[in-house]
């Protein structure tokens, strides 16, 4: 038998938690360097090549999730040729994909941001080849939380509700502005607007600042902030895994998410905190 490349990991202290979190609330994202070992992000970027070189996931789709296909593809920005760009649904392809759902610390800060009992709403891997990228700046899904147009931004003594969030893991270097860096524009969760400039977006005199990391780095992202990938005009391939943790109330409404089929056996063999975090239950046995 192999060995599980993935580890379980350690919590921050309550304190470093807490420091995390705040980051989180004020600017809508935080870097956290040197999360994951080597071994496993040399295993998850692996079994994700493994995945996408598979010609019958290429074709495969399901008509009863949110993402239909497996494979998503993405125009390169000269070109327009369509080139396989994100890994869907990944829970049901891998066991390294359930295993990093329970990753410490990542778990332990989802429950610190989103609630005790976080659920898992999301995961998917970006591999940006050379010309491809979400270049738009947006928030994902839609502004949960609008305001009029005579209001400039939500009341900054409340701080605002977050329903899910997304992991972002690193699973190459980006170290410069040519391999496509997530950017973000700080405090723009609190705007309560999509993003005002698609050239250059400003929120109370902030502009657009990129997160550089190492393979191996993670970053907490709300998903209100106002976001987008740099075009990765190197001659690498950028590889970001994501998964979403959503606050147990929020959970149930998000029921396509939550149709992603796992394997029976793995339901089977899962332990009961994965069970629980997955909103499953375990098999009959026979």
């Amino acid at each position: 038998m192999s060995m599980n490349p993935i580890t379980s990991g350690e919590p921050f202290s309550e304190e470093k938690t807490q420091q995390i979190v705040e980051q989180f609330h004020r600017d809508g994202f935080v870097h956290l360097p040197d999360v994951l070992t080597s071994e496993e992000v040399t295993a998850l970027r692996d079994k994700t090549d493994e995945l996408f070189a598979d010609p019958l996931l290429a074709e495969r789709t399901n008509p009863d999730l949110a993402d239909t296909r497996y494979i998503q593809l993405g125009k390169h920005e000269e070109s327009g040729e369509e080139l396989p760009f994100i890994l869907r649904n990944t829970i049901e392809l891998d066991q390294v994909f359930r295993d990093m759902l329970l990753r410490e610390p990542i778990l332990s800060l989802a429950d610190a941001i989103v609630g005790q009992d976080c659920k898992f709403c999301g995961q998917n891997v970006l591999r940006n080849l050379p010309g491809v990228a979400i270049e738009q700046w947006h928030v994902d899904g839609q502004v949960h939380f609008p305001v009029p147009e005579n209001v400039p931004r939500h009341d900054p003594r409340i701080r605002m509700p977050v329903m899910w969030f997304t992991v972002q893991m690193a699973l190459t270097d980006i170290e410069s502005i040519e391999h496509g860096p997530t950017q973000y524009v700080p405090g723009s969760h609190h705007s309560g607007r999509n993003p005002n400039d698609q050239d250059h977006p400003e929120f109370e005199g902030q502009g657009a600042t990129s997160v550089f990391c190492k393979a191996g780095d993670i970053y907490l992202q709300d998903p209100q902030c106002w976001h987008r990938g740099a075009p990765n005009r190197s001659d690498r391939t950028r590889y970001i895994l994501q998964s979403q943790y959503a606050a147990p109330w929020a959970f149930w409404r998000f029921s396509l998410c939550n149709r992603v089929p796992v394997p029976e056996n793995a339901l089977q063999t899962a332990s009961d905190r994965l069970l629980n975090l997955l909103g499953r239950s375990r098999p009959n046995c026979p």
